[in-house]
């Protein structure tokens, strides 16, 4: 049996779930929000954010293409990709709250080199989730 590791994160975000959800699934404007980690990000194949279709997510040398599995905007969304090692499950949700929204992004990893890169994906999603929060709540924007 592979290694399997799990990194969940959530952050509020003062935008209702619509919002984030509008802001989120704009991925040509990821790239702006999330330089570091999502500058190749790009739709490759089929109708955004349907069962199927495929999107480049990460930056150079690090970049997975992967399959949207299930999509219910404005609420969730969840794709799986493989590269380097890895098989991941990604899974973002935009949850009502008292403070707009509840972004939490749970990912899964399995394979070989799923432990080794444990504390780097720590890092980088919650780097990830506050430049996203920062976005969304317009700090960013033009």
């Amino acid at each position: 049996m592979s290694p399997r590791v799990r990194v969940r994160g959530t952050l509020p975000v003062e935008v209702p779930p619509d919002v984030a959800w509008e802001r989120f699934s704009d991925v040509a404007s990821w790239r702006t929000w999330d330089w570091m980690g999502m500058a190749d990000a790009a739709w490759l194949a089929g109708e955004p954010w349907q069962r199927g279709s495929a999107l480049r997510v990460g930056h150079r040398p690090f970049t997975f293409d992967c399959r949207v599995a299930f999509c219910d905007p404005p609420f969730e969304v969840i794709w799986h990709g493989a590269g380097a090692g890895i098989d991941a499950r990604h899974t973002y949700r935009f949850l009502p709250h008292a403070r707009g929204t509840l972004v939490v992004s749970d990912e899964t990893f399995d394979g070989p080199a799923a432990r080794a890169v444990l504390p780097l994906v720590r890092w980088y999603w919650r780097r990830h989730l506050l430049a996203f929060r920062a976005w969304a709540e317009g700090s960013e924007r033009s």
